[in-house]
């Protein structure tokens, strides 16, 4: 067991599998180490505002090394190590999420591009956490500096890159790593190499010959190490090469010589490479067939670990021969690869199963042979393609594939995947944006998939069916990202070359339609969203059958097109039988199982059905806490959703409890400004005002109102009508008519004058009226509202009678006392077969008080 394993289990050490292991060989730098435990400790104790230092040089003097041998020593001072691969923002965010799963911070279903910022404010904000976070081979400061939990004094940060340009960043000019001091690579040489290492000082002290052997091999040292220009890297190759072998300087430096005049292309900076070049050209010649095959190989993934799995799921006969024997027998693989390890060409993490290569070691053999073997430049790349494309698990939508899409999503763009002939690679790239964006890594996804798309209709053209069906998740995710009319205006262009070159009831040509829908939605145009999806049920059920998940998602859209035209009946009716087959083919802890138990709930409150529908809700909750009760949104969401159903079941005080913190998770996770936080805390304006909060729900109620102005204007009208009942409350009518005659118009406008929320509008306007004294407009309204409402959601419905109950009233109050209390009479007996007398609302109506009628946004 390592002191990492022991404090792991001790402490509950949270530390990343990333971490180079600890170099037994590591040597001097330690001018540079107490430099940068220096820095860390004197801006954790100042509480500067930029503790982050930087470790700079360029590549193969021993950054990396350095800052891997910092977290080894002093691993037990902190409570968090997190290594963090920096040279592509995605690799960032990666280990960000990666690290949030490890801190059970949220669900690892969860979305990816929220889960990141949780991390961050979870690190930025913990007072009782030590943490180290190691941002390994940073290329750009613009896009590291978003990533920094600045301002936590407990919390240090430590950048290694080749560049010098950090100063904006860290306020400091960075410490400086240059080659070994000779004394250092005499060390290291001495310390790694048996031919090479100090004797024994009894022997030296007696032996005349043993000192004369040990000032040969000092000067041995010497002399390798000035050759190899102080170089880290250089100096561990030919170390490495020298144990194998058991070879003599002499003889080495001979085959240095030999091989450094033919080395390098005119564009690399041969006085930095050159020393690694040539020791690479010495170990290579020295390796056997196989071995070398495999490091060439290596040279065209990613710098980044390279899955042992993605070399053996191949089979593919077009590998080229050289290759096919050492990637198709494990046992080959890992002798060929221990092989190179012994020459310190590669690197292997036997418990994780993964392989790596330096980066310089990388860009040298890839130069070489573009000078020596440009057709096999071709096959190695070629054979990388295959590989990848051979390491797709073929359904994305599945989580628990995302292990192996994780193994080659980093190697993709290194590998130049986009640009590939493989038709199956490109079959790789769109089901990667399409799991990305399922997961919520929107930003990801479309980086990967913008970039994509544009490189396939330059070669391939618009209408090939790779590049469609890459526009498809594309347009998918755009809509995710809140980018909606780019999303509606590719979905359109798309569909129609789907529809026109490949058929209406083409595969793809369904699930871009489907696709639309959700475009519909996302306008608001429920209604003829409702109607195209309608329309594609038929064809789904024909060609994906009609228990596929894709015909579940569309029935799934059907319902939430259904409550969205105020027909919660017929939602629950699809979300019922949808609930039962997913259960039947997921079971009943599948996260798209709950969603759609959570629709069911949403359906029940729709019509009316109060306690049913908090039994079910409750029964989602409670699962999602079985999961791990870790954040995510449909966690969240759930959460949101059980404080709606508590109050409308008429638990005021448990559902503020649960809705304040939905929100707060939910301005945590996503936000402000999200839309899900927006209809949280439209709920929890209702929660706050349902406990007589009126001046913390006033003052929620102003600010989301101007929110929705700014930037969620369908959502203004449901804030609208939601502040002017507190207004009213606050003895403001007058204010409340302004909003409330807002609200309703914009309902009105956006779902008819029928709908059950229009309706609810008009029931608080008629409270307006009535409380400014417009007995007759009040008593008008509520008739009208009355009728329609009885058409829309029955007699008995609790919205329904609430306006009946109200409207008792405003006949009372227009001296109409006998159709008042026939009307009063009706009521309170629908209020005992449903609601019961003792719901609150129930109660209002009996002490006639006037009942406030809440919508619950979609």
């Amino acid at each position: 067991m390592t002191v990492v394993d022991e404090l792991e289990r001790k402490k509950g050490l949270i530390w990343s599998q990333e971490i180079p292991s600890r170099n037994p060989h590591f040597t001097g730098r330690e001018k540079e180490l107490a430099t940068l435990r220096d820095s860390l400790m004197r801006s954790a104790v100042q509480v500067l505002s930029h503790p982050v230092q930087t470790v700079l040089g360029l590549g193969g003097v021993g950054k990396t090394e350095i800052a891997a041998e910092y977290a080894h020593r002093h691993a037990g001072e902190y409570d968090i190590v997190w290594w963090v691969r920096s040279d592509g923002e995605d690799r960032v965010r990666d280990a960000l999420v990666r690290l949030g799963n490890r801190m059970e911070l949220f669900d690892p279903e969860g979305e990816r591009d929220r889960s990141i910022w949780a991390v961050i404010d979870a690190l930025r904000t913990t007072q009782d956490t030590r943490w180290l976070l190691i941002f390994d081979n940073a290329e750009r400061p613009d896009v590291v500096k978003q990533y920094l939990p600045g301002g936590n004094p407990r919390g240090h940060v430590i950048i290694t890159s080749r560049f010098q340009y950090w100063r904006s960043v860290t306020g400091a000019d960075g410490i400086p790593v240059a080659q070994f001091q000779p004394a250092e690579t005499i060390a290291f040489l001495r310390k790694r190499v048996p031919n090479l290492a100090v004797l024994d000082e009894d022997l030296l002290s007696g032996d005349p010959a043993a000192r004369r052997e040990d000032d040969r091999r000092g000067k041995d040292a010497a002399r390798l190490a000035d050759a190899l220009g102080n170089l880290p890297i250089a100096a561990e190759h030919a170390a490495a090469y020298l144990a194998e072998t058991e070879g003599s300087v002499d003889s080495y430096l001979r085959l240095f010589e030999e091989n450094a005049h033919e080395l390098l292309s005119e564009d690399v900076d041969v006085r930095y490479l050159r020393p690694v070049a040539t020791t690479w050209s010495v170990s290579r010649d020295a390796l056997p067939a196989d071995a070398r095959e495999l490091f060439q190989l290596c040279a065209f993934f990613s710098p980044e670990p390279i899955a042992e799995e993605l070399f053996l799921r191949c089979k593919d006969a077009q590998l080229p021969e050289r290759l096919r024997s050492v990637l198709t027998d494990s046992r080959h693989l890992g002798a060929a690869a221990r092989r190179l390890r012994r020459f310190s060409l590669l690197q292997i993490d036997g418990g994780r199963g993964v392989y790596q290569m330096h980066r310089v070691v990388q860009a040298v053999t890839r130069d070489r042979l573009r000078l020596e073997e440009p057709e096999a430049v071709r096959e190695y790349r070629a054979a990388v393609h295959i590989l990848l494309a051979a390491s797709n698990p073929g359904n994305p939508d599945r989580a628990s594939n995302d292990v192996q899409y994780e193994r080659s999503f980093q190697h993709l763009e290194p590998a130049g995947a986009i640009d590939t002939d493989n038709a199956g690679l490109r079959d790789l790239i769109v089901h990667q944006v399409r799991r990305l964006h399922l997961r919520g890594g929107h930003v990801e996804g479309l980086r990967l998939g913008e970039r994509a798309l544009a490189a396939w209709r330059e070669r391939l053209g618009r209408d090939d069916l790779q590049v469609l069906a890459l526009a498809v998740e594309v347009g998918i995710a755009l809509r995710l990202a809140e980018r909606s009319d780019e999303a509606r205006e590719l979905n359109v262009d798309t569909l129609r070359r789907l529809t026109e070159r490949y058929g209406a009831e083409h595969e793809l040509t369904l699930i871009c339609a489907n696709s639309y829908g959700a475009d519909l939605r996302a306008q608001g145009r429920y209604q003829e969203a409702l109607e195209h999806d309608r329309g594609l049920l038929q064809p789904h059920e024909r060609v994906f059958l009609p228990d596929h998940p894709r015909t579940l998602n569309l029935r799934n859209n059907i319902a939430a097109d259904l409550r969205r035209v105020g027909d919660f009946a017929g939602a629950l009716e699809y979300d019922e039988a949808i609930c039962r087959e997913r259960a039947a083919q997921f079971g009943p802890s599948d996260m798209s199982t709950l969603r759609t138990e959570s629709s069911m709930a949403h359906d029940l409150r729709g019509c009316g059905r109060y306690e049913e529908s908090l039994k079910v809700q409750r029964e989602v909750v409670e699962e999602h806490r079985a999961r791990g009760g870790r954040e995510n949104v449909d966690f969240v969401t759930a959460q949101k959703n059980f404080g709606v159903a508590l109050r409308k079941a008429g638990y005021y005080e448990e559902a503020r409890r649960e809705g304040e913190a939905a929100l707060q998770r939910f301005r945590d996770y996503l936000g402000d400004r999200h839309r899900y936080t927006v209809r949280a805390a439209i709920d929890v304006i209702n929660d706050r005002r349902l406990v007589n909060d009126l001046r913390a729900a006033r003052e929620l109620g102003v600010a989301i109102v101007e929110r929705c102005r700014d930037g969620h204007p369908r959502d203004l009208p449901i804030a609208a009508m939601t502040l002017a009942i507190v207004l009213r409350l606050m003895n403001d009518p007058e204010a409340a008519k302004t909003m409330n005659d807002e609200g309703l118009a914009g309902l009105r406008d956006q779902l008819g004058a029928d709908h059950p929320f229009t309706l609810a509008a008009a029931t608080n306007l008629a409270s307006d009226l009535a409380a400014l004294g417009k007995v007759a407009d009040a008593r008008a309204l509520g008739e009208a509202t009355l009728e329609a409402g009885r058409r829309a959601r029955g007699e008995a419905h609790p919205d329904t009678l609430a306006t009946a109950a109200n409207l008792s009233l405003d006949r009372r109050a227009d001296r109409d006392e006998r159709a008042a209390e026939e009307l009063r009479a009706e009521t309170l007996a629908h209020y005992e077969c449903t609601l019961t007398l003792d719901h609150p609302e129930a109660q209002f109506a009996k002490r006639r008080s006037r009942i406030n009628v809440d919508i619950e946004p979609f």
